[in-house]
């Protein structure tokens, strides 16, 4: 279930400008929220990959964590996910991985681009990427998979 339209505007516009504040701090301008059905807005993730040098400190993927961190925030699972910027598809996979529900965005991956943020080449890179992919069997692969599920039954 969406939140309603007035919420996910009034969260957007709030993401904006913490994202000029971050800006002015000086952060990158991509926020991440997300909004769950009954309106509960999580703590804003923005972009963390310089100061972390973790490349994955994505604003969405850090939104998601921290909401996923928060026993008081919104659900992930069918929650609305924000983003100053269109997301890119690493962020697309983690927010579908957790069961985001629907993704807004304020500024498209093109307009980032003529602004300076031209991240479009990485949905290129995914399919070249996992064309190279070729399995590497080892004796005893399975060792660690057979051992969780003795410890914890099947999932």
């Amino acid at each position: 279930m969406s939140a309603d339209p007035a919420v996910l505007h009034s969260a957007m516009a709030r993401a904006v400008e913490f994202g000029l504040r971050h800006v002015e701090s000086g952060g990158l301008p991509f926020v991440g929220v997300l909004v769950a059905g009954d309106g509960r807005v999580s703590a804003p993730g923005v972009n963390r990959v310089r100061e972390t040098a973790d490349p994955t400190a994505h604003a969405e993927i850090v939104a998601i964590r921290r909401a996923l961190d928060d026993p008081g925030g919104p659900p992930v699972p069918g929650a609305t996910l924000l983003a100053t910027g269109e997301p890119c598809v690493l962020c697309y996979d983690v927010a579908a991985e957790h069961g985001v529900g629907e993704v807004r965005y304020a500024v498209s991956a093109e307009t980032a681009a003529a602004w300076g943020f031209d991240y479009r080449s990485c949905a290129a890179a995914r399919p070249a990427l996992e064309a190279t992919a070729r399995a590497l069997p080892v004796d005893g692969a399975l060792r660690p998979f057979a051992r969780y599920r003795a410890l914890h039954g099947t999932r």
